[in-house]
């Protein structure tokens, strides 16, 4: 279980997490626009960004005290394997020797995707395009048997025969598992998960993703509604009933500040 308790953190000087509690325990969508902070909420729980007051704590200790403990959290976040100027291969070599992770895997996996020898054999991570760098990063963190595995925004620049793909992946692990996105198409596939939802460094819910599926987005605070959140000084309301917008209609969680413009003009 990965437990937040009052986190707050930023970078130099600047808060961008505001006082978060939650409770990652089984399989949760962390659901929210770009720029919400789901990305340093993930390298805060990853060990990536240090948080200024709060706690973290992951199955029971402070992630301070188990930094780099191998094979308890994973992560697709490129900071963690962007620093080492060896080869795809290598790289999976090494960091699956780290975790006790598996490399036949891991390789059948790269080739799964379509990723060329050449591609794996020769080429650094950084010398692969976007969409490549998402796959390797995200099969690393799925076949390190790491007990918790986080996947920031892993659909991004991937194709619809490979988010497909992924998908696949992703639902045949079996530990924790968080992913961060801003993509809605993600909720009716995931129905039997849980969600939180992130708007300016505050995180909202939990709520099952059966109930979003269902349920509609209201402007203002509505007595019944599931949860409420604030977007630009607007309050905004989850209901299951009435009228309103589905978050499934919205395609990606960009537009919801085009929803509070529309109701704020």
């Amino acid at each position: 279980m990965i437990e937040l308790v009052e986190v707050h953190a930023g970078y130099d000087g600047e808060e961008v997490l505001h006082g978060i509690s939650c409770v990652f325990d089984s399989k949760h969508l962390l659901l929210g626009p770009n720029g919400s902070g789901k990305t340093t909420l993930i390298k805060v729980i990853t060990g990536l960004v240090p948080i200024d007051s709060g706690r973290v704590v992951i199955d029971g200790k402070d992630l301070r005290s188990i930094y780099g403990e191998p094979g308890l959290v994973a992560t697709n976040v490129e900071d963690v394997y962007a620093m080492l100027g060896v080869s795809v291969r290598d790289l999976a070599r090494l960091f699956m020797d780290l975790t006790g992770g598996d490399l036949d895997q891991a390789l059948a996996m790269f080739e799964e995707f379509g990723l060329k020898p050449r591609d794996i054999n020769r080429r650094k991570l950084w010398e692969l395009s976007a969409g490549q760098r998402k796959i390797v990063t995200s099969v690393l963190a799925l076949c390190s048997c790491a007990k918790h595995v986080v996947l920031d925004e892993p659909f991004e620049q991937l194709d619809p025969a490979r988010k497909a793909l992924l998908l696949k992946k992703i639902t045949e692990y079996r530990g924790t598992i968080i992913i961060s996105t801003h993509e809605t198409w993600l909720i009716p596939a995931l129905r039997t998960w849980s969600a939180y939802l992130m708007f300016e460094g505050r995180v909202y819910g939990r709520i099952d993703v059966e109930k979003l599926q269902r349920s509609k987005l209201v402007p203002n605070r509505v007595e019944e509604a599931l949860l409420t959140f604030t977007i630009s000084g607007r309050e905004f309301s989850i209901v299951e009933t009435g009228e309103g917008k589905a978050l499934t209609d919205l395609i990606t969680l960009d537009r919801v500040y085009e929803l509070a413009m529309e109701v704020s003009s």
